[in-house]
């Protein structure tokens, strides 16, 4: 994971805003946008609505940990091991191996 954060700017019921995100956050919301068929201005303006927080990096980012929670919870049935993984001799469930060969 990259230390350094972007700053961008978005646009929360129709008033500018700026966020610092590592680039592998905004990378995830932007692949939500898309899997949601949303943009991003949309989402942040739900998040913020829907989730509302004092900080509102700390609710985009919790909101980024919830959603892939419940997409991985969805597909728990479908990760089993592979057959070169070395995770079941680490003692690793399937589904952290799956996260950490992402």
């Amino acid at each position: 994971m990259s230390e350094s954060l972007i700053s961008r700017n978005v646009n929360i019921a129709g008033r500018r805003t700026s966020f610092r995100l590592e680039p592998e956050m905004w990378s995830a919301l932007e692949h939500i946008c898309s899997q949601e068929q949303t943009d991003i201005h949309t989402l942040c303006t739900w998040i913020n609505s829907y989730k509302p927080r004092a900080n509102r990096t700390s609710a985009i980012r919790a909101f980024i940990v919830s959603y892939l929670r419940s997409v991985i919870e969805c597909f728990t049935d479908q990760i089993d091991y592979h057959q070169d993984c070395l995770c079941d001799e680490a003692g690793m469930s399937p589904k952290l191996c799956y996260v950490l060969s992402r």
